[in-house]
């Protein structure tokens, strides 16, 4: 196995990170909604949107590993949510959608035509998506979503719901009427969280993705939203670990750079050292998704708990090396921390995920002995 990332993957995540750089709002101080219309048309431009998607819907038909730089990139950039869902969501519907919802929505997602937001959680539900209450019956949806990211600007919501006694993931127009849309006060108003009602929403014939094993479907957004999340989280620390490298060797204390002093060096090495354990988590989770290995939700637990801890720790650190001025509004760096929170509690908080872990390793080895004993 190949663990190292090519010439052509590497070039992507750059440009990526590029014409983000051409977005200086996204990571300013200022709170007030960055120009995401601007920054998902330059995205699309350099075919983002088209690159999981298929040939045969005008895609370029690569895969999860292939955009895991790109991903982080993102994450540096403090890019929209909605670039996330809609990569999500694309993956979704490669592996899950029919022919019929391929064409329908693939071609469109890869010219940047169609954004998407992703409808989990649910208010005193937890984390898991089996334990939802919004309920598909026969073609209404009934129901409220919170903490969907960017639903304000979606055109596509996939929404989970339960059909049957069993959960399912939902293709709905997020015009359709009977959908209200609420805008949440919260940590960081740039993620654009709403609350999403559905009060007998009409649904279309053919809207659920994969009718015969639709939990599936739902354990597969949900191992692929925490991985990408997770990516995006080591983005960010990365970005801001080059921050604080950047500033203590200009800080200037006692006759000398306070980067040349050993807690300091220290206190960078430590960042460093678990940036490059939270990536290589990372990307084995990008692997496991993208092999649809059988380890794949515990590796993709495994990476959204890790790298939550890692961010939120190299943020913190970050803003401490900066000093008193470091909790001042003009540097920004609360912007990274911010955002650093509410993706680390997407799609499980750490708890939720050590759990996912825990189970489905107990259950690995107990079905080891179980074999053991039959072949004894």
């Amino acid at each position: 196995m190949n663990f190292g990332f090519d010439e052509q993957q590497k070039s992507f995540g750059d440009t990526v990170a590029n014409v983000l750089a051409d977005f200086p709002a996204l990571t300013s101080p200022d709170l007030s909604a960055p120009p995401h219309d601007a920054v998902w048309q330059a995205l699309a431009e350099i075919g983002l949107f088209a690159l999981m998607v298929p040939s045969q819907f005008g895609g370029v038909d690569m895969s999860l590993v292939d955009l895991a730089l790109a991903i982080e990139a993102l994450g540096a950039g403090l890019a929209p949510p909605a670039v996330a869902a809609t990569l999500a969501a694309t993956d979704l519907l490669v592996h899950h959608g029919t022919e019929a919802q391929q064409r329908e929505y693939l071609t469109q997602i890869a010219t940047g035509g169609i954004r998407v937001a992703v409808a989990v959680l649910e208010a005193d539900q937890g984390y898991d998506p089996h334990d939802v209450q919004t309920a598909l019956d026969g073609s209404r949806l009934n129901g409220t979503k919170i903490l969907v990211g960017d639903a304000a600007e979606a055109t596509l919501l996939l929404v989970v719901a339960r059909a049957f006694d069993r959960p399912c993931v939902v293709l709905v127009n997020a015009d359709a009427p009977g959908i209200a849309i609420r805008i949440h006060d919260d940590l960081d108003p740039t993620s654009g969280y709403c609350a999403v009602t559905f009060d007998d929403v009409a649904v279309r014939s053919g809207s659920v993705l994969n009718e015969f094993y639709p939990e599936h479907a739902v354990e597969r957004l949900v191992d692929v939203s925490t991985t990408i999340s997770a990516g995006l989280l080591m983005g960010g620390a990365a970005r801001m670990l080059d921050t604080a490298v950047s500033y203590v060797k200009v800080r200037v204390q006692f006759g000398q750079a306070i980067g040349a002093f050993q807690a300091i060096k220290h206190r960078c090495a430590d960042m460093a050292v678990a940036i490059e354990a939270g990536r290589s988590v990372a990307y084995y989770a990008f692997w496991a998704a993208a092999e649809n290995a059988p380890d794949r939700a515990r590796a993709a637990s495994m990476a959204k708990a890790y790298c939550g801890g890692v961010s939120r720790h190299v943020c913190n650190e970050t803003i401490q090396l900066h000093g008193g001025m470091g909790f001042t509004w003009d540097l920004g760096l609360h912007r990274f921390l911010r955002r650093a929170k509410v993706t680390e509690h997407s799609y499980g908080d750490a708890a939720f995920h050590n759990e996912r872990v825990l189970n489905a390793t107990l259950a690995e080895v107990s079905a080891a002995a179980d074999e053991r004993r039959n072949n004894a």
